[in-house]
């Protein structure tokens, strides 16, 4: 597949997933709904036309195009295995979870207490694992998507709610660079599926999305959701830090 067709077909589902469709494509665009059609349909897409498009659904190019050239299947969880032999070494975890992040493998030797030879046994692991594909000069190309789920019920989503939750969550939210926001009502099974995706967002549209919600005459069900902030780190990869 071509950029151009790749970039269209993260669009797409982008739209899709964001619960947008042609219609709202074309107020934004200003177009009518069959003009819209053949523009996704012929893939001619002006760059204008396609940052208005990420504008809508709260995107940029950027970062359409970096997820249209993930890998095919990226966004499938990991094998147990996988898990398994992650949260088995404390390194290695640290290593997959600063990959995630997109770290530079010379922020991984200049922050923690780990030589470049260590981080490089680390990869060639997660390699040997199908989590990378480990390229020259140490470059990294992730097979997992930056949108991938661990495993529900899985090793390592054991492992974050016993470890790294328990400890994120212990002590008020008191300071002010923290925040901590709970909210429960009655949503619709459409709203609640919206809300689980823009859950990054803060707490304020959130709050919106209820209100827009409430004026619908649809069954409803209790639904709460919880948004924290707060600057952390979990000591066990504070402990691998240099001094």
């Amino acid at each position: 597949m071509g950029m151009r067709s790749a970039l269209m077909a993260e669009l797409k589902r982008s739209l899709r997933e964001g619960g947008y469709t042609y219609a709202d494509v074309a107020r934004q665009l200003r177009l009518s709904l069959a003009s819209v059609k053949r523009l996704f349909a012929s893939e001619n897409l002006s760059l204008e036309r396609f940052d208005r498009i990420c504008e809508l659904i709260g995107t940029d190019f950027a970062s359409l195009a970096d997820r249209a050239r993930e890998p095919r299947g990226a966004e499938r969880p990991l094998t147990l295995e996988q898990e398994r032999a992650i949260v088995a070494d404390p390194g290695l975890f640290l290593i997959t979870w600063l990959l995630l992040s997109r770290t530079p493998f010379q922020d991984m030797v200049r922050n923690y207490r780990l030589s470049a030879a260590q981080v490089q046994r680390y990869l060639i692991r997660l390699d040997r694992l199908k989590v990378i594909e480990l390229q020259p000069q140490n470059r990294v190309r992730l097979l997992i998507s930056r949108r991938f789920s661990w495993r529900p019920g899985g090793p390592v989503q054991r492992f974050l709610h016993e470890k790294l939750l328990r400890e994120f969550l212990t002590g008020a939210f008191a300071a002010p660079e923290e925040v901590f926001f709970f909210h429960g009502d009655a949503l619709s099974e459409g709203a609640r599926a919206q809300l689980k995706r823009i859950l990054q967002l803060c707490a304020r549209d959130s709050l919106e999305l209820i209100e827009r919600d409430q004026a619908l005459a649809q069954p409803r069900q209790g639904t709460a959701f919880l948004l924290a902030m707060r600057p952390w780190e979990y000591s066990g990869f504070v402990q691998l830090r240099r001094k």
